[in-house]
This record gives structure tokens, sequence and C-alpha cells, in this order.
């Protein structure tokens, strides 16, 4: 748990600082550990922990492009539907993800909400973040590193350089193997 050392005049405003945390998921476990670092925070602080899950749409080739390349418009106007059909079903399962996140927050007596936005997800969260002002993002990163990153990304890097306000980073934890845990 984390202690704040702030004492006299400035206890205050260190114990409003964190009102609002963000915490973006992307469903996976490793992603969600990152609600029980937010949980503490949230704790310490009386903080609202804001979760939210970022769904990228379904791809799809736009209709004049289809037609540019030789699609048949009919084929692509279905894809396109089945896209949308696609999105849907997502979002359905993103809700029932994001509901079960909350009421194990809500357990603890933390308050809290879930939103679930389309976009992509660096971008999104940044917007987001900026929209709701929050006071603090908390986010599991992958350590990517090196050539990797630079080629793929890393989402936790954007919101890191864009968002404006505090990010918490947790690195993945190496898993010990078993012979460690029993010496």
């Amino acid at each position: 748990m984390l202690e704040p050392a702030v004492t006299g005049r400035y206890k205050e405003s260190v114990e409003t600082m964190f009102k609002r945390i963000l915490v973006p998921l992307d469903g996976s476990r490793f992603s969600s550990q990152a609600l029980s670092y937010a949980s503490d925070i949230a704790k310490q602080y009386q903080s609202k922990l804001i979760i939210i899950r970022v769904v990228p749409p379904t791809t799809i080739i736009p209709s004049s492009t289809a037609t540019e390349i030789g699609v048949d418009p009919v084929a692509s106007r279905i894809a396109a539907q089945s896209a949308q059909i696609q999105d849907r079903i997502n979002v359905v399962r993103v809700r029932k993800y994001l509901q079960q996140k909350l009421r194990t927050i809500t357990k603890q007596g933390i308050e809290g909400s879930y939103h679930i936005v389309l976009g992509e997800p660096g971008k999104a969260i940044v917007q987001y973040s900026a929209e709701k002002r929050v006071d603090l993002i908390v986010m599991m990163t992958s350590g990517k590193g090196g050539l990797k990153r630079a080629i793929l990304g890393s989402v936790a890097d954007e919101v890191t350089r864009k968002a404006g306000v505090p990010v918490l980073l947790m690195p993945k934890q190496k898993r010990r193997n078993r012979r460690q845990k029993s010496s």
C-alpha cells in the first residue's frame, strides 16, 4: 500500500489529488492487474475508479475502395453490415466483462463506473481522460522495448506522452519458476 509522506498544509492537497482514476483494460488477465493497484490508491484517497475498455472497430474495406480494386459492391455492403454486427457483439461481451470488474471494486467499497469506447486504444484513452478530467491513469505495460516497440508502437507509451496527467505504469512481473518458490 502506498503511504503519503506529506503533512501539514500540503496534506489536504495530496488527499484530494487523485479524485478520478482511469484504468484502461484490454480484456486480458495481465491488464486486469492494474485494477488491483488502482484499487489500493482509490481506497487510500477515497477516489472514484473509472474503468475503460477501448474496442477497436472491425476493419473493412470502404465500398469506394472495394469497387476500385474489383470487389463487388454488394459484397462490400454485406461486409460492412457484418462488421457493424461484430462491433455490437464485441460491445456486449465487453459490457459483461466490465460489469464483473465493477462489481469487484464496489464490493471493496470503492465508487466506480465503466465505459466502452470504440476507437484506437492510445488515442481513445488520451481523449477520454481529457474529457472526463481524470487525475491519474493506472495501466500495465508489457515491457516491449527497442525494435518491437518502434515497429508495433505502444499504447502505454502513447498515453504517457500525450495524456497530460500522471500515468502509473506497472510492469509485467516475471514469473518465478517452481524451484525458486520452494527454496
